[in-house]
């Protein structure tokens, strides 16, 4: 092995061969400095708190938006927008679906000439009164979260329960409504 001004005579580098030389942009060896270790140690800790606190959170999070008798029409609902959804009420179910684009994570609106549809002012995206994309780039519906009726008769979103479009029968994701 070689060795060059960017490393000392001592340490040998495992690029050099014969005809190349060690562009010194990499690190050596397995060995882990004290700065590395402190980070990734760090890293570790914050993930297992965030972990541990996101579910005695969950509870936290839950959003009450209110009796399910308010929701008697078909429609789309900008009130929680706030809490990062819309609430839909299509053929006979109450969902709650994510205002983030499934395309890019850009925020949604209620298209202001289809009351019944949803837009993604970025790239153009388009969902039905469902949530499936009709128009891309999305090319997956929108992320739904869990929903409930308390012994109130209150309904109950999660927003950090979600349903990609393939797990809408998921009777966690929407409610019955007549």
């Amino acid at each position: 092995m070689k060795t060059d001004e960017k490393h000392s005579p001592t340490h040998h580098c495992a690029c050099h061969h014969e005809d190349a030389q060690c562009q010194g942009n990499h690190e050596h060896g397995t060995t882990i400095n004290r700065r590395r270790f402190l980070a990734v140690g760090s890293g570790c800790v914050l993930g297992a708190l965030a972990g541990s606190s996101s579910a005695a959170d969950s509870k936290a999070q839950l959003v009450d938006i209110g009796a399910l008798t308010r929701f008697s029409e078909e429609g789309i609902s900008e009130e929680f927008t706030k809490d990062n959804f819309f609430v839909i009420r299509y053929q006979d179910r109450l969902f709650a679906a994510s205002t983030t684009c499934p395309h890019m994570g850009n925020p949604l609106q209620r298209d202001p000439q289809d009351v019944k549809r949803i837009t993604c002012g970025i790239h153009g995206s388009v969902f039905d009164g469902e949530g499936v994309a009709t128009v891309g780039p999305a090319s997956s519906g929108l992320i739904r979260l869990g929903i409930t009726v308390n012994k109130e008769g209150h309904v109950i979103v999660n927003p950090v329960k979600e349903f990609p479009q393939d797990k809408w029968t998921d009777k966690a994701c929407y409610v019955e409504v007549k």
